[in-house]
């Protein structure tokens, strides 16, 4: 296993270990396995995983991968040390040969089509349409013939089905009260992040066609966000760098945690258990290298 410097800060996510993110991304990784299979894979030799994160998307789809064609290589791509170094303790039992490469994902270079499977969880909205179009460039580029392309995000313009609004309207108004109340002011110069501007789902096709991909399906998972779930997003210090933009982020952040519990009581759909949640929609997109 190669190892990269791991002297940079990493913000660990806690929200990626929840149980809502690993269901609704197992879901999806199992319909990626699903589509390979019906496309006629029977060998997949080496994968690569953008954004790695921990290596959390890259263990769901070994472990969702049929016996007989498991993968020799995996290559984990991300712009921490200290995430890659995790990645490769997570991932160690279960990969014959592991890479770890440290770099932003519109500068990754690959060898010409010497990827059979490129992945990426969760990650595509951080970037600006030209960094997005750099970095489908790069993938397809090291792309096989055939060659799978696979990724998908829950900040994207469908995600928040019409009937949830009123939550998101609740806890942002809830949380600039706190806010005031603190003494705290909108800088009304500081612009919105990429990670904040939502773009709809014909971006990302439009996008996988200019870069030489054929998208094979693009299509919305539902996954029931409960109290805990939403209060470890809200906390995350780029989801309130976009929600409450022009804000302290730290103190955005805790602002919009407090703002979940009574915002979800009041606008929260009802479980079996009358327990609240409000579902927010996931895009899948499986394309192919032409």
């Amino acid at each position: 296993m190669n190892t990269p410097n791991t002297d940079d800060a990493y913000v660990y996510e806690p929200f990626a270990q929840t149980v809502e993110y690993l269901k609704i991304n197992e879901a999806i990784v199992r319909r990626w396995v699903e589509a390979m299979l019906e496309g006629g894979s029977k060998h997949i030799e080496r994968i690569v995983d953008l954004a790695t994160g921990v290596g959390t998307m890259a263990r769901l789809l070994i472990e969702n991968l049929p016996p007989n064609i498991k993968p020799a290589d995996v290559v984990c791509v991300d712009m921490s040390g200290r995430a890659l170094e995790q990645a490769g303790e997570n991932l160690k039992a279960q990969v014959n040969h592991l890479t770890l490469v440290k770099t932003p994902l519109q500068e990754l270079s690959l060898e010409p089509q010497s990827v059979d499977v490129a992945i990426w969880g969760n990650g595509v909205h951080y970037l600006s349409s030209e960094d997005q179009m750099k970095t489908f460039s790069n993938i397809r580029r090291a792309l096989k013939p055939g060659g799978w392309f696979c990724f998908n995000s829950a900040f994207y313009e469908e995600a928040r089905p019409p009937k949830t609004l009123s939550f998101y309207r609740s806890q942002v108004a809830t949380a600039v009260r706190n806010l005031r109340s603190r003494g705290f002011s909108r800088d009304k110069s500081e612009h919105s992040p990429e990670s904040a501007l939502y773009l709809p789902l014909s971006h990302y096709q439009d996008l996988l066609a200019q870069a030489g991909f054929q998208v094979e399906e693009i299509r919305n998972f539902v996954a029931k966000m409960y109290r805990s779930a939403w209060e470890k997003i809200s906390a995350f210090s780029q989801y309130a760098a976009g929600a409450l933009h022009g804000y302290p982020t730290d103190a955005a952040a805790e602002a919009l945690e407090a703002a979940v519990a009574p915002s979800l009581e009041q606008y929260g759909e009802r479980d079996e258990n009358d327990e609240p949640f409000i579902p927010r929609n996931w895009f899948s997109a499986i394309a192919r290298a032409k």
